[in-house]
């Protein structure tokens, strides 16, 4: 068995919770190599573009600078990136994925989350299935601290076994194109976690991250693999903008994400 495989117990936890966290997955050089990466893009003179940037209201309206207010980044993993790509093609993420997935992997999403000192707000309870219309439900997203994620600043927040009752109804909420679902499905656990700690969690399972109300940043790198043999549900011009549909692991199939 590779190292970088899951035990039964982690395999056996996720099936049943629908999450599995693997602490200290990355070491300090690695997490450093990423943060100083986003830096280039939040603060740097490398280019914000070929992706999707999403601020916080507070650039908006001119009361905090755009480069510290930033929510997110979408889709960096079509960029010509080595950093990124070095990270999305790491054996430390793609062999449990494949471990729930089988050995056939594609990419589906790649994203920068972030959560900027006292601006950075939160993330309602969702599901990530909700924002893909892919069969089937089964992706695999992968949520990699780059700092100390704490419940003051916004830690992953997950519905231990929510991921079984399939996909919820969801209603679009005023910011942006936020969708949640209602609040009372049941106890939330928070899970705190490490910079270079691995959250590997179910697409049905429903999460959500409170603002952060500290004074230090709260940044995460989100990767989500899919079977290679997955299809769209909706026609083309109902699909979401930013789908990365790059192959990581194993065949291809034509007519797939």
């Amino acid at each position: 068995m590779p190292l970088e495989s899951l035990t039964d117990a982690e395999f056996a936890q996720y099936q049943r919770e629908g999450y599995v966290l693997k602490r200290g997955l990355f070491d300090e050089d690695t997490v450093s190599r990423v943060r100083e990466r986003l830096r280039e893009y939040t603060h740097g003179d490398r280019p914000v573009e070929g992706f999707k940037q999403q601020v916080e209201p507070e650039a908006a309206d001119g009361s905090v600078d755009e480069s510290d207010a930033v929510r997110k980044y979408e889709g960096l993993g079509l960029l010509d990136d080595a950093v990124v790509h070095d990270l999305a093609t790491d054996d430390r993420i793609v062999t449990p994925a494949r471990d729930l997935l089988g050995p056939d992997v594609k990419l589906l999403r790649s994203a920068a989350m972030f959560k900027p000192p006292h601006v950075g707000s939160e993330k309602g309870l969702h599901q990530d299935s909700a924002y893909y219309p892919v069969r089937p439900y089964d992706q695999v997203t992968t949520w990699i601290a780059l700092d100390d994620a704490t419940p003051a600043n916004g830690c992953m927040e997950v519905l231990p076994g929510g991921h079984t009752d399939g996909l919820l109804e969801h209603e679009t909420q005023d910011y942006e194109t936020d969708i949640v679902i209602p609040e009372d499905l049941g106890e939330m656990e928070q899970l705190p976690m490490e910079a270079g700690d691995v959250l590997f969690q179910h697409s049905l399972l429903p999460h959500r991250t409170a603002a952060n109300t500290t004074d230090h940043w709260r940044r995460a790198m989100i990767f989500m693999y899919m079977d290679a043999r997955s299809r769209f549900t909706v026609p083309e011009d109902e699909r979401p903008a930013w789908v990365d549909s790059v192959d990581v692991a194993g065949d291809s199939y034509p007519g797939s994400v």
